[in-house]
Formats: structure tokens, C-alpha cells, sequence
């Protein structure tokens, strides 16, 4: 019995040592067919975490173990293969050229999948094609790169905001938002242009997704379909931007350092006559009359006839447009680092964008700092931290305004010469607008964080438990004042300011999101395999704003609150939560035919208990024809789509009820409290959206040609919208679930390769796309 023992605990013990003794290190190198080696290949053991990526010569290591382990082989731009490891130590892997198809790209929640296994259209740009643009925002970087997405940019202002939609507006509200949700490493980020007072409304305030560095991406998925967007839930309704940042290889430190210059003129003046003066037409002799000091600046006599009149008036006049307008810059730097081993591996990066409008005393800049990590502990855990901070913020000049003040200053006057020695503003009566932009100045300053935090955990091969935690968060302080009068003899003080103000605004905006995920994967034949995930998701929204204003400063020049002697404030606060639930099914058979269902369910903190719960379901199909039928030579391959998906989206925090706002009578201290003119419908309901879509993809002459076409219908019911009422019974608006609006469209994308050679090749991509 003793002897029995002592041989289960010497077997017991020895079982560690057997085990390492049956996995041996196997070399090799990744080449191309042509024998080119494949630098940065991803080597891993079929059915386990264990993964190594090869060096820059193609070469690799990687611990096997001995019972016939399987590598599978894979790299950008080449398919994917398996080789089964003999006896041997080293082998030399060849990988076949592949097409875009064979890419694995960024879905919905992070979850990769390979592009021809999709049943839907999602289009990725890489984040090198994003930066050669040399586009400050990167929303403007995508523009004429994704078929079906419209973006608009407010201007050409230093950090001016822009406007994104993707196949077209789905909800009627003019309040509310119809551009689509941003995901940055699998965090909800906010992509708002928050305006707060007229002022804001009209200098061209940045939208947040512009503080996102464009060297700092790697690619960027942009999900358009209600299947490809259906697991996000409501805040998928408008589509989805998918954006993943650069992450570290193995190897050595890499250190990239880039830096651009840029220049910005405006592209066109108007024109503008050069023969008459200020002035305007005579009340009774109904003749252009002489006038230094008119509103009108160019309705006077000839340049002639005004010299004879006064001495002191220049032999010609300026072109008051081109005058007002400077030679604007922009220059950004960019460092990036990354490095370290299997285990381990850090990237970093650091970046400053400063530009100068062409506008005088406008300017904005950008400073961005971000670090991440990809950690792995044996092949059961993998623990991926990030940070990124970014400041940004600048002079923000009012655009319509100044162009309106330019165009009735006299040409008769420099308007660069706008100041006199004393400070005050330099005029013949109308407002000078250089002036204004030095003494009415709004600026902002935004200091926003965006962390996260990914842990897989894979107990068995079968078996991945993912959970991701991550917060975006911003606080914005604006600060728009103007000096009053300075009391001087014959001065004329500029009208925008008054007798002086300042204004002062602070924003705060915290996003957190967390998200658990369970996924099951199983290969039942060599032909059919499934991937299930079911998941959760909690997302909560907290919104503050603070708003003081002060006029009439005692002291001019002072710029304080404390110098206003009327002063008035107001407070916002906006909570929203959502939690929900959800599942993905995918279903693969023989790598041609795939299968997805998804569904989603969410709980609103907006609506009313009974209508605050809503699914989302989807389903789409891809048949992949070409691994079916044999193609004629100059066809590569085939393949067709098809997806059904019903999306939709509930309403904005306290649109349910009716509530009060709160003023104080200065005279008596005495809180008063203002009902609200809108009425809130507690009986709301979510609005939905039902999309159908029918897409081919085709490659042609051993892929150097390639055309995606896609078609889709989308109807939107139960519009959430404000309906004018009569002003007699209490209210002017109520909110109430009407209306449908139908998109329907087509959107096309050609791939060419005119040129390709072993050194050089040329890629040419064609979007065309409309929307009814």
C-alpha cells in the first residue's frame, strides 16, 4: 500500500517536468512565394493562446508541443495558411498574396472577424491613408474614403468643428443627434460639438473627435448597416466609427518621429470695385455725394471727384477683403515608441498641433499624451491597459460676424491700422473688425482623459471571458469677454462689447462604460464551427454645465466677474444610464458560408418604466460563390450579402415630464420658479428603425480590381419630435411619438491597382454614393 503511495506522488510530481519535457521550440521563417521575407507574421498554435509574431526579416521562435501541434500562419495583405509541426526544428512558411477580403477587420464590441465573412457592409481605412491627408480632424480625414457617409465641416477656422452622417438623417427632431456613435479601443467616446450661448454657437467649436491624434490610429471601421451596428444597441442607431489605435510589436524600441508644416490662404476673395469712394446717394440732387464718415463704404463719388473734394483722401482705395484675411499656419509633431517582448509590450506617444487662422487673432492647439500596454501571463491571461490625455482649446473668432463688419469698412481705410496709441478702437464710425478680434475674445480650454482598461481570461481553448471597463472624460472652461468703454475724448468703442461683459462657461462631461463578454467557440466537423458570445453592457452618462455672466464692468480693462455690476448664473446637470444585454451567434460552414444572429436588449433610464426596455435583432447571411463554382480566369472572386436588422434609439434625459426653471428678482432676493413651455409625454416610446440590405463584392484580374455594391432601405417610425401647440393651453411645444422617415440608396466602391511592381505599387479607390 505504501509502495502504491509513493508511486502516485512520485508520478504527481514528475507530471510538471513530463509535460515540459514533451513541448520543444520550433524556428522558422515567413517568406512571400517569391521567397521575400514577411516581416511582422503572426504565428500561433492552433486551439491555444500561445502566439508569437515573426521579426523583421520574417524569422520566428515559438514553444510546441509535441503531439502534433498546428501553426497557423497569417500577415496583412496574405492568406491565411496552417502547417502541422513534424519532427523537424525549422521551417520556412510561404504565404499566398491575398485581397482585402482575406483581412481581419474591427466589428461591433472589438470583435475582429474576417472581412469575406461578413454579411454586411463595413468599410476600413487605414490610419496611414488618414494621415497622409494632413487633416487636423480626423471626421475630415475620412471624407470621399467611406461610400454612404456625408461630412460636413463648419469652416476653415483654426479647430473647426465638423458634421458626419452616415445614410442620412434617421430622426425629425431638429434637436436631436443623428451623427453616428464613436468607439475608440472598444470605449464609448463623445463626439458632441457642445454649444451653450449664441456666441458658441457661431465661432466654430471644435467637435471632440478632433482631439484625437490622426498618427495615433491605426485603422478606422466605419459600421453603416443595422446589422453591422445592432449589438451596440441604441447608440448604434446612426451607424458606428469604429477607430483603433497603433499598438506595439515584439522586438526592438521603435521610435517614429514626424513632422508637417502647412500653409493656409483663403481660395477666393470677392471682387470688389476700385473707382468709388464712401458715401452715398444725395437725398435731393439724387447724385453720388462724398461722405467720410457714412455707413456706406463704396455708394460715394469717383476717387477723382472725392481727392477734389478732400485733400486727405488716397489716390486709390483698398481691397478691404484681401486685407482683412492673413497668411495662416499650421504645424504638427509627433513622436511615437513602442517595444518590448512577447510578454510585455508598451507604446507611447506624444504629439503638438498648434495652427494660426487666417482670420487675425484666431488660433487653436492641440497637446496629446498616450500610453498603453498588452501584457500576457502563460496563455490563460491577457491584461491591456491605456491612457490618453489631450489638451486643446484656443481663440475662437465669430466668422459671419467679422465677414459682415468687413464688408462695410471703407476701402477708403487701412484696416490693419485699427488701434490708437491710447488703445482705443481707430475709426471713422462703422467698427473695425481686427479690432474686435483683439478686445472681444472667446476662448476655450478643454482637458480631457480617456482610459481603459481589457482583461481576457481563457480558461480552456474553447473558452474566452473578456471584460473592459473604460471612462471618457472632458472638462471644458470657455471664458467670452469684451472691455468697455475706456471714457476717452472722442472715442469709439467697439458696439459688440457694450459697456463691457464677460461670460464664463464650465463643462463637464463624464462617459463610463463596462462591458463583460463571454465567448464560445467550437469547431464540431472540418467544416462547420461556431462562435457564440453573450455579454453585458453598462453605460452611464453624466452631463454638467455652469454658466456666470457679468455686464457693465466698473473698471474697463478689468475682465473679471468680480468687476460686473450685474451679474447673473445658472446651473445644468444631466444624468442618463443604460444597461443592457445581449448575444452573438456565428455560424461558419466550409469558410464560404456564414451565418450571423445577434440580438440585443436595453433598459433606458429616459423612458418610463414599461417602454424603457427594447430589442434589437439582426441577421445577416454571406456566400462567399467563388469557393463553389469555377470562375472564368479574369474573375478572383465572388461573393453576395444579405442582412435584415430592426435598430432604433429612445429619447433625451427628461423628455417625459414638464419642469420648472428657477430666476431671482434682484429687487426682492425671491426665488422664482417658471414652468417650461415644452409638455413631456410619459407615454413615449423608442423610435425604431427596420433596415434591409443586399451588397456584392467581386475582384477581378487576380484582384487588381475590385467593386463592392451595396443597397439598402431604412424606415424609421415612431419619430420622437416637439409639435407645435397654441400658446393658450400653458405650453408652445409637446413631445409625442409621430411621423416615419424611409432612406433608401446605393453606395458603390471601386479598388484599383493600375500599377504593381515589386518596389512601387499605385492603389486607387473610387466611392460613389446616393441616398433618397
Amino acid at each position: 500500500m505504501k509502495r502504491s503511495l509513493r508511486l502516485v506522488a512520485w508520478l504527481f510530481l514528475m507530471m510538471p517536468i513530463m509535460a515540459l519535457a514533451q513541448q520543444r521550440q520550433v524556428t522558422g521563417q515567413v517568406t512571400t512565394e517569391a521567397g521575400q521575407p514577411v516581416p511582422a507574421a503572426s504565428i500561433m498554435v492552433k486551439g491555444s493562446r500561445t502566439g508569437v509574431t515573426a521579426d523583421e526579416s520574417g524569422r520566428f521562435s515559438i514553444t510546441v508541443p509535441s503531439r502534433d501541434a498546428v501553426l497557423v500562419i497569417s500577415a496583412a495583405g496574405f492568406r491565411q495558411t496552417e502547417m502541422r509541426v513534424g519532427s523537424g526544428d525549422s521551417y520556412t512558411v510561404s504565404l499566398r498574396a491575398g485581397d482585402d477580403l482575406s483581412a481581419v477587420v474591427v466589428t461591433a464590441l472589438g470583435i475582429r472577424k474576417e472581412k469575406r465573412a461578413l454579411g454586411y457592409s463595413a468599410q476600413e481605412v487605414k490610419g496611414d491613408d488618414l494621415a497622409a491627408t494632413k487633416q487636423t480632424n480626423i471626421v475630415n480625414a475620412l471624407r470621399g474614403k467611406v461610400a454612404g457617409v456625408q461630412i460636413n465641416s463648419g469652416g476653415g477656422a483654426p479647430g473647426q468643428g465638423s458634421h458626419i452622417v452616415i445614410r442620412g438623417v434617421k430622426s425629425l427632431s431638429p434637436g436631436k443627434n443623428n451623427q453616428p456613435l464613436f468607439v475608440i479601443d472598444g470605449i464609448v467616446i463623445d463626439n458632441s460639438t457642445t454649444t451653450v450661448s449664441s456666441a458658441g454657437d457661431l465661432r466654430g467649436l471644435s467637435n471632440r473627435a478632433s482631439d484625437i491624434n490622426p498618427d495615433d490610429v491605426e485603422s478606422v471601421t466605419v459600421l453603416r448597416g443595422g446589422a453591422a451596428t445592432a449589438l451596440y444597441g441604441q447608440a448604434g442607431s446612426n451607424g458606428v466609427v469604429v477607430i483603433t489605435t497603433r499598438t506595439a510589436k515584439a522586438g526592438k524600441m521603435r521610435v517614429n518621429v514626424s513632422t508637417t508644416y502647412g500653409i493656409d490662404q483663403v481660395n477666393k476673395f470677392p471682387e470688389v470695385q476700385r473707382m468709388f469712394t464712401q458715401g452715398t446717394i444725395g437725398a435731393t440732387s439724387r447724385v453720388p455725394e462724398y461722405n467720410p464718415i457714412d455707413f456706406f463704404p463704396s455708394w460715394g463719388p469717383s476717387i477723382a471727384k472725392a481727392q477734389s473734394i478732400d485733400p486727405t483722401h488716397p489716390s486709390s482705395i483698398y481691397d478691404h477683403y484681401a486685407q482683412g484675411y492673413q497668411t495662416g499656419n499650421q504645424f504638427r509633431t509627433s513622436i511615437n515608441m513602442s517595444g518590448g517582448t512577447e510578454g510585455a509590450l508598451l507604446t507611447s506617444s506624444l504629439s503638438y498641433f498648434k495652427q494660426n487662422g487666417v482670420i487675425p487673432n484666431s488660433d487653436y492647439k492641440n497637446i496629446s499624451a498616450r500610453v498603453g500596454g498588452q501584457f500576457k501571463f502563460g496563455n490563460k491571461f491577457k491584461f491591456n491597459p491605456a491612457l490618453y490625455f489631450i489638451n486643446s482649446g484656443g481663440l475662437r473668432v465669430n466668422a459671419d460676424r467679422y465677414n459682415e463688419q468687413l464688408s462695410y469698412w471703407t476701402p477708403r481705410l487701412n484696416v490693419k491700422d485699427y488701434i490708437n496709441t491710447n488703445g482705443t478702437m481707430k475709426s471713422y464710425g462703422n467698427d473695425n473688425p481686427i479690432y474686435g478680434t483683439s478686445v472681444n475674445n472667446f476662448r476655450d480650454n478643454v482637458n480631457r482623459l480617456i482610459g481603459n482598461v481589457a482583461m481576457t481570461f481563457s480558461p480552456f481553448n474553447w473558452l474566452d471571458l473578456d471584460y473592459k471597463i473604460g471612462m471618457d472624460y472632458y472638462a471644458d472652461f470657455r471664458r467670452h469677454a469684451g472691455a468697455g468703454p475706456k471714457g476717452v475724448v472722442g472715442e469709439l468703442p467697439f458696439s459688440d462689447n457694450g459697456l463691457g461683459f464677460v461670460d464664463e462657461y464650465r463643462i463637464s462631461n463624464r462617459i463610463l462604460t463596462s462591458n463583460v463578454m463571454a465567448s464560445f467557440k467550437r469547431d464540431w466537423t472540418n467544416k462547420l464551427n461556431t462562435v457564440l458570445r453573450v455579454g453585458n453592457e453598462v453605460r452611464a452618462i453624466k452631463y454638467s454645465r455652469l454658466t456666470a455672466n457679468g455686464s457693465e464692468l466698473d473698471i474697463p480693462d478689468l475682465l473679471s466677474l468680480n468687476n460686473a455690476k450685474i451679474r447673473t448664473n445658472s446651473q445644468y446637470e444631466e444624468q442618463y444610464r443604460i444597461v443592457s444585454a445581449y448575444g452573438d451567434l456565428s455560424v461558419g460552414w466550409n469558410n464560404f458560408l456564414f451565418l450571423n444572429v445577434t440580438g440585443r436588449n436595453d433598459w433606458s433610464s429616459s423612458l418610463s418604466q414599461g417602454n424603457n426596455s427594447f430589442f434589437y435583432p439582426s441577421a445577416s447571411l454571406s456566400y462567399d460563390f467563388s469557393d463553389n463554382f469555377k470562375l472564368p480566369n479574369w474573375m478572383s472572386f465572388g461573393k453576395v450579402r444579405v442582412s435584415l436588422a430592426e435598430i432604433g434609439k429612445d429619447t433625451d434625459p427628461y423628455e417625459i415630464n414638464t419642469y420648472y426653471n428657477s430666476s431671482v428678482l434682484t429687487s426682492s432676493g425671491q426665488v422664482v420658479w417658471t414652468r417650461g413651455d415644452a409638455k413631456g409625454d410619459a407615454s413615449l416610446k423608442p423610435e425604431r428603425t427596420t433596415t434591409f440590405e443586399l451588397g456584392t463584392e467581386l475582384r477581378f484580374l487576380n484582384n487588381r480590381l475590385g467593386l463592392d455594391v451595396t443597397w439598402y432601405k431604412l424606415n424609421s417610425r415612431d419619430q420622437i419630435i416637439p409639435v407645435s401647440v397654441s400658446p393658450t393651453t400653458g405650453f408652445t411645444s409637446v413631445i409625442i411619438n409621430a411621423g416615419e422617415i424611409e432612406n433608401k440608396g446605393i453606395e458603390i466602391v471601386l479598388n484599383a491597382t493600375p500599377v504593381k511592381k515589386k518596389d512601387f505599387s499605385w492603389d486607387a479607390t473610387l466611392n460613389f454614393s446616393a441616398n433618397k
